[in-house]
């Protein structure tokens, strides 16, 4: 299970995940962004709090890799998501220090 909840505040709008990135929940975040994603302004940054992730599979972290790519910055204060994080980004061109 993945709980996806979207915070605004000023320029900012954070994503804030708990559960794990797996499976069809992928396509979830992935639909969610997009839906934000087409309606935001393009001023706006974004970011993506994976604090409360315990497991991202595969096609999550490639997602991940695709989300950075279009300017998410990724962030956790857990350590093991932080590992995946450095991963991700390191397997990424993004410029990841973009807000």
């Amino acid at each position: 299970m993945l709980r996806i909840t979207r915070e605004e505040e000023g320029g900012l709008t954070t994503f804030h995940l708990e559960g794990k990135l797996i499976g069809d929940w992928v396509g979830e975040l992935e639909r969610c962004w997009a839906l934000w994603n087409d309606a935001r302004d393009l001023q706006k940054c974004s970011r993506i709090d994976l604090s409360e992730v315990l497991f991202v599979d595969d096609r999550g972290k490639a997602l991940l890799k695709r989300l950075a790519r279009q300017g998410a910055k990724l962030q956790s204060t857990n350590l093991f998501m932080r590992s995946v994080i450095d991963h991700v980004l390191s397997l990424s061109t993004a410029a990841h220090d973009k807000c």
